[in-house]
């Protein structure tokens, strides 16, 4: 390999680690949160931080298209060492992200004003919250997304852009602990929930103070107060539909639902099992975090066969990975949610039918991640605009009548119906992805990716289906889940590699040779 290579390959690794270690931080934080909410403050109050993260989630898409317009443009002039060329992007970003946050502290406080109608909220002693408990809550919920607006993202975009996001995850993992130290302590003190929210909020200052000098230090030619170039962002209109989708179909679920039922309990619910799978999520973006700038950079370059060498590869990495953490999540999901909420007595966790659902919908979901990240890393967001508009629009419309059905039932069935319509969702942009970037983007027969997603689904029934069937697992506590989810990683992950060396063996011993220079280059 050469310098460029090896450069490549190097911070690879280095953000693969340290997003890693941010990843299972995450992930390890964002159990203890809801419980501590559930357990003090009541499973409607943790239903309402839940449905309201969502929706400011959605007024975070006021900077849409923003993030990869300026990371897309950043490529060239970043790999020309353009130090003006960086500056004007940059500067340019900063005034976007200015106006974007103003435009975002306007909808939160509107939002603020009217969830309370809509929605009533009963705290863990059964009282209702007033009017004003409820808004001010969520404006201190908001503040961190004002925050991160005003001070983080041009930050972010240079860092992501030059593969150097192992900076962005260190900065980010010592928020999070610091945030989650701030959330035990004054639960524990029995704070007043909005007080606990507002000040876990201000710790996201700390992610700034230790990018800010970072950047400074890396890139001292780059000013971000020089003549904007707006132009270069002018793919952003493009993006922004490409982002709105994505963060449409994270929240997706939790907005339909609290539409649909208006039952804050059962926003808790969904939300704790999707909790699960956010987690599953971020252990999946270790191999995904800054691998589109790598792409993006060899796409610039032209070089084509090094391009398809490592897209087979990390597909295949991808969906392996993606097949052992799910085929394991459908069989555990369900036992860990009950041990989760033991002594939470407000509302019905023990959901087996949502269990099942919310890995089906992630599973969906994940088969088509790889293909995402091409569309990203090769700046195809107006080509591709049509699959969000057969997304948007298949979620909406059967996920309310799957809902609506549903909830002639129960609240739960309502749930499950809701994500009968993303899942359907799902499937139609895999569809329209398989179709599109094979052949505008890898240049890779199609039959390859869908022959890698179909077996994905072939070894999830293989590995979860006979212990859902039989239901051959007796699990009464946290010690023997985790002593029984040892060996089903392992087991999951024998049978995974059996079917690769099977049905894929050149991907897979492909990616064994880069382990291996890997490991060989570290010594």
């Amino acid at each position: 390999m050469n310098n460029r290579s090896n450069t490549r390959t190097s911070r690879f690794v280095q953000n693969t680690v340290f997003t890693a270690a941010y990843q299972l931080t995450a992930m390890l934080m964002g159990f203890v949160t809801p419980r501590l909410m559930m357990l003090f403050y009541g499973s409607q109050v943790n239903g309402l931080i839940v449905s309201a993260t969502e929706f400011l989630t959605y007024f975070r898409l006021v900077e849409a298209g923003l993030a990869a317009a300026a990371v897309y443009s950043l490529y060239k002039p970043l790999a020309d060492k353009d130090h003006a060329g960086v500056s004007a992007i940059v500067s340019a970003a900063r005034q976007f992200y200015n106006i974007a946050g103003w435009m975002f502290v306007g909808l939160t406080i509107l939002f603020a004003a009217i969830y309370p109608l809509f929605v009533p909220v009963a705290t863990i002693d059964g009282s209702l919250m007033d009017y004003a408990s409820v808004m001010l809550l969520i404006c201190a919920m908001g503040i961190a997304g004002a925050l991160e607006f005003f001070t983080l993202s041009r930050y972010r975009v240079l860092l992501t852009a030059d593969q150097r996001t192992f900076m962005i995850s260190l900065a980010s993992m010592t928020s999070l602990l610091l945030q989650t130290a701030v959330i035990v302590v004054l639960a524990y003190a029995r704070a007043d929930i909005i007080l606990v929210r507002f000040l876990a909020s201000l710790t996201i200052a700390v992610r700034p103070l230790i990018l800010s000098k970072y950047v400074k230090k890396m890139y001292p030619q780059v000013d971000a107060y020089v003549k904007p170039n707006k132009a270069a962002l002018s793919r952003r209109w493009d993006a922004m539909y490409q982002q709105f989708t994505t963060a449409f179909h994270q929240g997706a679920a939790v907005m339909l639902t609290t539409i649909i039922t208006r039952d804050a309990s059962m926003v808790s619910v969904y939300g704790t099992y999707h909790m699960v799978t956010i987690g599953l999520w971020g252990i999946l973006k270790m191999s995904t975090t800054g691998i589109y700038s790598g792409f993006g950079d060899l796409i610039v370059r032209e070089e084509k066969q090094k391009f398809q060498q490592a897209y087979r590869d990390f597909e295949y990495l991808y969906l392996a990975l993606a097949t052992v953490l799910f085929s394991v999540a459908a069989i555990l999901i369900v036992p860990f949610v009950v041990l989760y909420t033991d002594k939470i007595t407000d509302a019905n966790y023990a959901a087996p039918l949502i269990g099942i659902m919310v890995v089906l919908e992630a599973l969906t979901d994940h088969c088509k991640m790889p293909m995402d990240l091409m569309i990203t890393a090769s700046g195809k967001f107006r080509e591709t605009r049509h699959h969000c508009t057969a997304q948007i629009v298949t979620a909406l419309v059967f996920g309310l009548l799957l809902g609506w059905w549903g909830l002639q039932t129960s609240t739960t069935m309502a749930v499950v119906g809701i994500l009968a319509g993303i899942i359907l969702s799902n499937i139609l942009r895999a569809v329209l992805q398989l179709w599109f970037v094979p052949k505008h983007i890898t240049h890779i027969p199609w039959r390859e990716t869908f022959k890698r997603i179909l077996l994905m689904f072939v070894q999830v029934i293989v590995i979860a289906g006979p212990f859902l069937a039989f239901r051959l697992l007796d699990i009464n506590g946290f010690f023997k889940w985790i002593t029984l989810g040892v060996p089903l990683l392992i087991y999951a992950l024998v049978i995974t590699l059996g079917f690769g060396w099977l049905f894929d063996r050149q991907s897979l011993l492909s990616l064994f040779g880069r382990v291996k220079f890997m490991f060989h280059r570290g010594k």
